[in-house]
């Protein structure tokens, strides 16, 4: 999950217990947590320029390539690599949906355009043109923007099936389920201009993108199974504002 995701949504941290709540009564039913994964949370220049395609989203490619989804990624404990094909859509393969296993430094070809892969994380794999064209990233909104995310001290806190959406409607993020034993979530962003993402099994520590930003899960309550937007207990996730996303 970001830090988006255990199974590769996102970068394993090791679980703060402090920060992690739950209510006396049961939290949401979830399928079985994945095995933490092994790391880095990164590979790669950590100055690549290109284009970000982030975990469980897809981007149009520059050069009318079509759009490539960041569909799974894994790690050997030195390693990343990531599989990225060429539909768009939920991150579930479809039928002749071509599929790219790849490692940082490899060269990946889409439709007659080629492409570096320049760097893997947990949350976003970054493609950078070989011919040169330069990559236009989708419109951040406006940082001095007070309207969106609302931050408090740094943090911004989704609370459970309740969407924190731009005043514009340009970018939600939403927390879509919570998981106890251990501490997790998933957590969608959908954005008209492109960026949108899907980070999965999210632990404690990991890091997401989304709206041009990096963020840093620090905090789950598992709530108390009741998503309803009025019930106070109904879960949250709190995100620490890291910086750019470049």
């Amino acid at each position: 999950m970001v830090m988006l995701a255990a199974g590769c949504g996102g970068a394993s941290g090791s679980a703060d217990s402090s920060a992690t709540k739950s209510s006396t009564s049961s939290p949401p039913s979830h399928s079985p947590a994945p095995p933490a994964d092994k790391g880095p949370q990164c590979e790669g220049a950590a100055t690549a320029k290109g284009l970000h395609v982030l975990r469980g989203g897809s981007e149009a490619l520059p050069g009318g390539a079509g759009p490539v989804l960041y569909r799974e990624g894994g790690s050997d404990g030195t390693h990343r690599t990531a599989t990225l094909t060429n539909g768009a859509g939920s991150g579930t393969a479809q039928s002749g949906t071509e599929s790219w296993p790849v490692r940082t430094g490899q060269s990946l070809a889409v439709r007659g355009k080629a492409f570096t892969v320049s760097q893997i994380c947990t949350y976003r794999v970054v493609l950078t043109p070989k011919d040169g064209t330069t990559v236009t990233q989708p419109p951040v909104p406006n940082a001095v923007d007070p309207h969106w995310p609302d931050l408090t001290d740094g943090r911004l806190r989704l609370r459970w099936h309740v969407p924190n959406t731009e005043i514009h409607g340009a970018i939600s993020a939403v927390l879509k389920d919570v998981a106890a034993d251990p501490a997790r979530a998933d957590i969608a962003v959908t954005s008209r201009a492109g960026g949108g993402a899907s980070y999965t099994d999210a632990r404690i520590g990991d890091t997401l993108e989304f709206a041009g930003r990096l963020w840093k899960l620090t905090a789950i309550d598992t709530g108390d199974g009741n998503p309803s937007g009025a019930n106070p207990n109904s879960g949250y996730v709190d995100l620490q504002l890291i910086g750019p996303s470049s």
